[in-house]
């Protein structure tokens, strides 16, 4: 499996194999955690995914992506493979944005072609892999069975895009269905990928036809399936559920229903007293108003687009603030924690197992640690060493960002402002659009370090006379 994926992304025919060799050894850095843990680590939103692949049905909150892709590689027989497969599409991703970061700052000349091919060598990019695995959340996040990753992921496959038009066909190719995936495989990712987008325009790059395809080829993959499931042509057909409740918890629907129930009764009259509540709780109780509606979130998304519509005209400053607030507050929340406990998991991800899977897969998941709660306690120091090493990236960072602009290292300043937009996008898309959780900004935040890591501290802005950079725009 490992030479099937790597031999599509166009690395395969190399003498030496040292591209395969690189991302394979970083595959399994990434996979400690899990490793560690005796199993992948899981969510009880892992279930529904295995759902999808499984029973092919379509969740209404959940695009009809990542549940199908883990289907490829479990065959109802182990969730091993699945998580192998992961972490090989992240450490090509980031053996591929290593290279083409060191190349479009610093092109080779005149050297051998091992020097060409590979600007970061095996042993750099392979201790590039265990300084991340180590002292940020990027080991934790890919050994997680859920699309987290991939919203890192969508940032750095639009920046190759962007930026090296001299990548083989096959890499191409690879990261462009990598890039696919990761924004289709979450609906936050659009926005991610939006945000950076626009960064990309922003500097003029040439290349920003080829890089906004990974975003329209998402975009007519969720349409599409929305299309063959619900029979909507939409994007997010019910994304309007979560904006309500965020809304509601927020104070600004309550205000609506209160002039739209004197005219009108419509479903939500009966709940406008008990809205000011956690958002969660509105989204998820069995008893909450989401889930007692006649046709659950499905049956209320119109009347929601509605309220959520109106909440907007009557308020817009106070539903701004809101969102700024939410937004802040999630930009800052990283850590370990929420994603390591086994809440709800033998009753969701468990049950799956029991139906589906062997008895000694059954097992495995059944003796791991995160299982028996001792996880995520026994992890805690790893959040210590994620602030630790957030804030030493977020120094770097600007201080490379200055270099950068200083010696008009375009390339090099682009990746730096994607990955600042990114984190912001993301925030935005899941705290202020659904509710700040630590899970969110966790799973980006490790780029704070990985963007240094493969920029040199001290960015010339010398040229060799007569050599263009691989790409300047």
């Amino acid at each position: 499996m490992a030479v099937r994926l790597i031999h599509t992304a166009g690395w395969f025919d190399l003498p030496d194999m040292r591209s395969v060799r690189a991302i394979v050894l970083g595959a399994l850095v990434l996979m400690w955690p899990a490793f560690w843990n005796g199993y992948p680590i899981l969510y009880s939103d892992t279930n529904a995914f295995m759902v999808q692949g499984i029973l092919h049905f379509f969740i209404w909150d959940k695009p009809f992506v990542y549940g199908p892709w883990m289907s490829l590689f479990h065959w109802q027989y182990s969730l091993w493979p699945v998580l192998f497969a992961q972490a090989l599409m992240v450490s090509s991703v980031l053996w591929l944005t290593a290279q083409c970061a060191q190349t479009s700052l610093f092109p080779v000349v005149n050297s051998g072609a091992d020097q060409a091919i590979h600007p970061v060598s095996e042993l750099r990019f392979f201790i590039l892999c265990v300084v991340l695995s180590l002292m940020t959340a990027a080991s934790w996040v890919t050994s997680l069975l859920m699309p987290d990753i991939f919203a890192p992921i969508t940032v750095l496959c639009i920046y190759i895009l962007a930026v090296r038009p001299d990548l083989d066909l096959g890499s191409r190719l690879w990261v462009l269905l990598v890039g696919t995936f990761a924004i289709a495989s979450h609906l936050s990712h659009l926005v991610i990928a939006a945000g950076v987008l626009s960064v990309v325009m922003l500097f003029g790059f040439k290349r920003f036809k080829i890089a906004v395809l990974p975003l329209l080829l998402a975009l007519a993959v969720l349409v599409g399936t929305n299309l063959f499931g619900f029979q909507k042509f939409a994007i997010s057909p019910f994304g309007s559920v979560f904006l309500l409740a965020r809304l509601a918890a927020d104070g600004h629907v309550k205000p609506v229903l209160d002039q739209s129930c004197a005219k009108q009764k419509i479903y939500m009259c009966d709940w406008k007293d008990r809205l000011e509540v956690d958002s969660d709780e509105l989204m998820w109780e069995s008893q909450g108003p989401v889930w007692s509606h006649p046709g659950g979130p499905i049956g209320l998304a119109p009347e929601a687009s509605v309220l959520v519509a109106a909440a907007m005209k009557q308020n817009p400053m106070g539903v701004f603030q809101s969102l700024v607030k939410n937004t802040w507050r999630e930009l800052w929340m990283v850590g370990l924690g929420d994603t390591l406990h086994p809440d709800h998991l033998d009753l969701s991800v468990g049950e799956r197992l029991r139906l589906y899977f062997p008895k000694s897969e059954l097992l495995r998941y059944q003796q791991s640690r995160q299982l028996r709660d001792v996880l995520a306690p026994s992890a805690q120091v790893f959040n210590v060493l994620g602030w630790i090493s957030a804030v030493a990236g977020l120094i770097a960072c600007l201080y490379l960002l200055w270099r950068s602009w200083v010696c008009r290292q375009r390339a090099g300043t682009m990746l730096i402002a994607m990955m600042f937009v990114g984190l912001l996008a993301n925030a935005f898309a899941t705290g202020a659009l659904s509710k700040p959780h630590y899970r969110y900004q966790t799973r980006i935040a490790w780029l704070l370090v990985f963007v240094p890591l493969i920029l040199p501290i001290r960015i010339r802005g010398d040229k060799v006379p007569g050599q263009r950079p691989a790409y300047s725009g």
